[in-house]
């Protein structure tokens, strides 16, 4: 990790509590279903959910759409290729289900990205190209506590300063997820909005930083500040 992204995170890391506090999103269908699809996952196992699949994957493809995925030049694939992509890989769900990105040690880390990496290169649920986005936040749907969901304007700009999706971005980010969730005790932010894990803390904590609202506010007080000091 180069100096400047280590230097980004550490201020990340001190401005989580302040982001989370001027976290503002919309509430429309994008949270209704999000709610829908994390309040079935906490309620049932994954393996439970794997045997009737339907219900559950119906969701996600839902949420999918609220969340944009089927709009603006991404398109995603007909429902029954989306789940079968999806099932491809349940054995690989499955053995990460119990994982939690806060308490994941150190020595499990590699074997953890090692089955991410595997269902990144196995699942492909968009008709569109690029797996970034798409892959992510469907893992996250099935492993909230573990992946966070990714996207190009936020996630991609803030780390890597541009919007390029790869495999190895990917893994690059679930590190750094791995490494923010140890240095902060995230849990006091969790709420029945938005904020249902610790991977969605820290990406609401990004999208929070990268919003020209945040930014703006930002930068009025740090003007207000320095005409309070002359």
């Amino acid at each position: 990790m180069s100096v400047t992204l280590q230097k980004k995170i550490n201020e990340l890391v001190g401005k989580i509590p302040e982001l989370i506090k001027n976290f503002d999103y919309r509430k429309g269908p994008d949270l209704y279903f999000y709610k829908k699809t994390m309040g079935l996952r906490r309620n049932k196992r994954l393996s439970e959910l794997f045997t009737e699949p339907d219900r559950y994957l119906e969701l996600i493809y839902a949420t999918l759409v609220a969340w944009d995925m089927n709009s603006r030049g991404a398109k995603m694939k007909y429902f029954d290729e989306f789940k079968s992509s999806i099932l491809d890989n349940k054995e690989r769900f499955r053995q990460l289900s119990s994982y939690r990105i806060e308490t994941l040690p150190s020595g499990a880390f590699g074997e953890v990205k090692t089955v991410c990496g595997e269902i990144y290169d196995n699942m492909h649920v968009m008709v569109s190209g690029g797996r970034l986005v798409s892959n992510s936040k469907v893992m996250h749907f099935i492993l909230p506590d573990l992946v966070m969901p990714m996207d190009r304007q936020n996630m991609l700009n803030f780390f890597f300063g541009n919007t390029n999706e790869s495999k190895s971005n990917f893994l690059k980010i679930l590190s750094y997820s791995h490494e923010i969730a140890q240095r902060i005790d995230l849990s006091q932010f969790l709420d029945d909005e938005w904020n249902l894990s610790i991977p969605k803390v820290i990406d609401n904590a990004i999208i929070s930083q990268m919003s020209p609202k945040y930014n703006k506010r930002a930068r009025l007080h740090l003007h207000t500040n320095y005409n309070h000091t002359i």
